[in-house]
């Protein structure tokens, strides 16, 4: 209760500032330049109407009507059917790759884990406007997998992922699938972010295997639509990568995102890295692509155990090193 009563002032605090103000910091903190005074009319347009949806969803709230709240993020300037367009991710094509090394229907998995806490998840990234959250969501999911069982934690390419797997189904920042590019890994390999940095464009291959980071032998594809499944698998084997409908992320700050308008429409690929509870309302804790600056550092808290929310539990997936 002191919480929201702090952050009802907060909320007074911020609709005093100046639309004006607001927009010259949105301007500077995240480097917005619009190519004529003309475009960044428009978009200052945009961001006046967003930060009334804003304010407005924020006081519900203050006053305990909703289980999170938002605030300006990287996406501001958008209206939200521009939004959505920047999410095009593919699900997964396959049902089952390989049996799971662990009885999920056996194991009793924790009441709440977070990878986080082990030293096996790599810093949250950011893809910018390329479409490729499903090369963040492979990447995030082998880091994981290779440090649980060797203790040392990689950063990988997403690039070499975008460049180098059109020819096992993906379409580099236009979309693509975690399976497909664990198929890549498995008959190639993959090369460390370091030797193989992002670009946020489409670019040529250059993979070396002379400077494979590791390879991975196969892959688990979780049962459809079970969430029950997802918690056994990222309570006991590690984070897993899920897609979800992101339609609703635009503006998500922090708090337990619960919004009954998600679909199971799936257009976003992340990495659940862990689960629990805040507040009576049950969360899986999601590891996004979109920068420190986005959600709670980088992540998001979805609704857990409420009829599959967002399609969170549909398509999950993970890497066997």
């Amino acid at each position: 209760m002191k919480f929201l009563v702090v952050f009802a002032a907060l909320i007074l605090v911020i609709s005093a500032a100046s639309d004006r103000d607001q927009w010259l910091q949105f301007k500077e903190k995240y480097g917005k330049d619009y190519r004529d005074l003309k475009e960044e009319q428009r978009r200052f347009s945009i961001f006046k109407d967003n930060l009334v949806t804003i304010q407005e969803h924020n006081e519900k709230y203050a006053k305990g009507e909703t289980s999170y709240y938002m605030g300006v993020t990287p996406f501001a300037d958008l209206t939200p059917s521009e939004f959505r367009s920047t999410l095009n991710y593919s699900r997964p094509t396959s049902n089952l790759k390989l049996k799971s090394l662990v009885d999920l229907d056996a194991v009793a998995a924790p009441s709440s884990i977070d990878w986080r806490d082990k030293g096996v998840v790599s810093e949250v990234k950011n893809q910018g406007s390329c479409g490729g959250c499903w090369a963040f969501s492979a990447t995030g999911a082998m880091e994981s997998a290779y440090a649980i069982k060797t203790g040392k934690l990689l950063s990988l390419s997403e690039q070499n992922l975008l460049d180098c797997t059109t020819g096992y189904g993906n379409a580099g920042c236009n979309g693509g699938t975690v399976d497909y590019s664990f198929d890549y890994v498995i008959d190639n390999g993959i090369e460390s972010e370091s030797d193989y940095p992002f670009q946020g464009v489409d670019g040529s291959c250059s993979y070396s295997q002379s400077r494979s980071a590791l390879q991975i032998s196969s892959y688990v594809c979780l049962t459809y639509d079970s969430e029950s499944e997802l918690q056994s698998a990222v309570g006991t084997i590690g984070p897993i990568s899920v897609s979800l409908d992101a339609d609703g992320y635009q503006f998500y700050s922090g708090g337990v995102y619960d919004d009954s308008s998600c679909t199971w429409n799936v257009n976003h690929g992340v990495l659940v890295v862990g689960y629990g509870e805040e507040s009576g309302s049950q969360y899986w804790l999601v590891k996004n692509s979109w920068g420190a600056s986005w959600g709670e550092n980088g992540y998001i808290k979805m609704a857990r155990n409420k009829s599959n929310q967002c399609g969170i539990a549909l398509w999950g997936v993970y890497p066997v090193i």
